[in-house]
């Protein structure tokens, strides 16, 4: 293989030449779109720099809000629990209130029939008082002798 010095210099010359015209004509062109290019990596970078904060405002914001949902809940709950206890306590007192008038008419309602029960047994008592007085005196009496002689024996 030969080398010739001449092709090796013309071959320079023509890589030079190659080279300046090139850089004439594309260097302005390459160095506009890698400005480009940087420049919107640089702002997709700050716009994902952006929504990432937009995302830690709403992150923060929805755990604010969640807080506040939660305290709320809290609230909600007590006072409900309160309301029920009212509730129940009045409803008791209601039980309460009827039970009392239904033990006081259950009272009352024994109290009438033990008196029924006394008048019935004088009237039976009394009857039979006269009925053994008249055995005993072997006579007659009559209605009013007979309740006078009741009252009487009552009295006594």
């Amino acid at each position: 293989m030969d080398f010739h010095f001449e092709d090796i210099i013309i071959s320079i010359i023509n890589i030079a030449i190659l080279f300046f015209l090139l850089r004439l004509i594309l260097w302005k062109r390459v160095i506009t779109f890698l400005r480009e290019r940087a420049e919107r990596f640089d702002g997709e970078i700050e716009d994902a720099n952006n929504r990432r904060m937009e995302a830690e405002t709403m992150l923060s914001e929805y755990n604010e809000k969640f807080g506040e949902i939660e305290e709320r809940g809290r609230e909600l709950m007590a006072m409900s629990q309160k309301q029920a206890n009212k509730e129940s306590e009045r409803i008791l007192a209601d039980a309460r209130d009827k039970t009392k008038a239904m033990v006081q008419d259950a009272q009352a309602h024994i109290a009438m029939e033990k008196k029924l029960a006394l008048e019935e047994a004088h009237s039976e008592i009394a009857e039979l008082a006269t009925i053994m007085a008249s055995q005993i005196l072997d006579r007659e009496i009559s209605a009013a002798d007979n309740s006078h002689i009741v009252e009487e024996f009552f009295k006594e």
